[in-house]
């Protein structure tokens, strides 16, 4: 194994996947079982989850675990990282990858819409965090990477309940990282527009408003799911061991318009 290799070596390791019967997290599965990992597929979609799981067993020859987990509920989450441990005995890393918000205009939340965006996109992350952590201080090099959105640091009206969730998040993240070195690094993989299939239309999205945002991109596309468990991978590996507390964008590029006039204006 090659030098390079062996930073992107994932073999021994233990890592628990978040909201991973979807795109990105199934995809991140994949290519942590592929790198060496031993993955634990967790969803609210118990039968998704068992079924990615078994996908990835059979391509990777790992020994992956799929397990039904609802991130708001604490009960489940204890149970998920006692499973995690009476399966493999460790935790290496975790990747909360749990996240969902509905098209809701500003001024048509309230209170109940905008504590349970909370509940989900954030506070399900820390409790189950810190329920991984005696764990996690025990392993080199341990991980928590967190999926974060360009809409935490953007205004995003159109999305106030999970925009609002997801600031929170990142900033928590951020508080994490400065209590937790050098024994466990926390960071944050901002997404920007990614091809997730129905949830992306299930979220409120029309084509209409997928090809403006295609369109308004720098590179002019919208991400891949593996383009984002790349990054996830990045940040969790020995090539990473300095790195903590940080935002890394995974957007394309952004969004981009030139303010010089054209023939039309």
């Amino acid at each position: 194994m090659s030098a390079i290799e062996k930073l992107f070596s994932f073999e021994g390791k233990v890592i628990i996947i978040t909201g991973a019967a979807g795109a990105i997290g199934s995809t991140a599965g994949h290519l942590f079982a592929s790198l060496g990992a031993n993955v634990v597929i967790s969803d609210l979609n118990g039968e998704g989850a068992i079924k990615v799981a078994a996908e990835i067993e059979k391509k990777s020859g790992k020994k992956t675990l799929g397990i039904k987990t609802d991130a708001t509920n604490e009960a489940d989450l204890e149970n998920l990282v006692k499973t995690t441990i009476d399966k493999f005995g460790k935790i290496s890393g975790l990747i909360n990858n749990v996240g969902w918000g509905a098209n809701t205009p500003i001024w048509e939340s309230n209170s109940e819409k905008m504590v349970k965006s909370y509940l989900l996109n954030t506070v399900g992350s820390y409790n189950l965090t810190k329920m991984c952590m005696p764990y996690l201080e025990k392993e080199p090099n341990a991980s928590v990477v967190f999926s974060g959105s360009m809409v935490g640091v953007s205004p995003s009206p159109e999305f106030i309940e999970y925009s609002t969730a997801k600031a929170g998040l990142m900033n928590m993240v951020r508080s994490m990282a400065v209590v937790s070195g050098p024994k466990v690094r926390f960071n944050t993989v901002l997404i920007g527009s990614v091809d997730n299939g129905d949830s992306t239309l299930a979220a409120g999205y029309t084509p209409e408003m997928l090809k403006a945002l295609s369109d308004m991109f720098v590179m002019k596309r919208r991400g891949a799911p593996i383009e984002i468990a790349y990054g996830m991978m990045f940040l969790m590996s020995d090539a990473a061991q300095w790195i903590t507390g940080i935002d890394l964008r995974i957007d394309g590029g952004g969004s981009y318009k030139s303010k010089m006039p054209t023939n039309k204006d």
